[in-house]
């Protein structure tokens, strides 16, 4: 039987080299399956972010058309109680035709409507007459093709 005598050297040169051989070995790299998981996973957050993209642009459309439809409703009414109290009456009217949005490719119109009354309230023994209000307008989603509408009513108690 054959003794081979290494030198220090040699012995930590081929340690060192098995060490990096067994480290590479033990590595083996991506196999076919885990790329195809780490492309699927990569893919679904994509879509799940381009989903979550698309629905936020559409609800600030939404939330822009409703915020001016409660815009066109509080000033018709704050005008009709101005004129209520320069004139003494109201001027109620339906389906009037007023511009929610406007741009290079979409005109977008609904209908708004204002009814006026009165009422009274009790409390204890004493009766309190008010005139109210009621501002509605209506539109059709362009995008959705459902209605949509917002209502809005102020009381406007009498002065004694």
């Amino acid at each position: 039987m054959r003794n081979f005598v290494f030198s220090k050297s040699e012995r930590f040169r081929s340690e060192k080299a098995s060490q990096v051989f067994g480290l590479l070995r033990a590595q083996g790299g991506f196999s076919l399956i885990e790329a195809l998981v780490l492309t699927l996973v990569l893919a679904v957050m994509i879509l799940t972010i381009y989903i979550g993209t698309m629905y936020a642009e559409k609800q600030v459309k939404q939330n822009y058309r409703h915020r001016v439809a409660t815009f066109l409703i509080s000033g018709e009414i704050n005008k009709q109680y101005a004129l209520y109290m320069k004139e003494g009456i109201m001027r109620p009217y339906t389906g009037r035709t007023v511009t929610l949005e406007e741009t290079d490719d979409l005109l977008l119109e609904a209908t708004m409507s204002i009814t006026a009354g009165r009422d009274s309230e009790h409390s204890v023994s004493v009766e309190y007459g008010y005139t109210y209000l009621i501002g509605e307008i209506r539109w059709i989603d362009p995008e959705t093709e459902k209605p949509h509408y917002i209502k809005l009513r102020e009381d406007f108690y009498d002065i004694h």
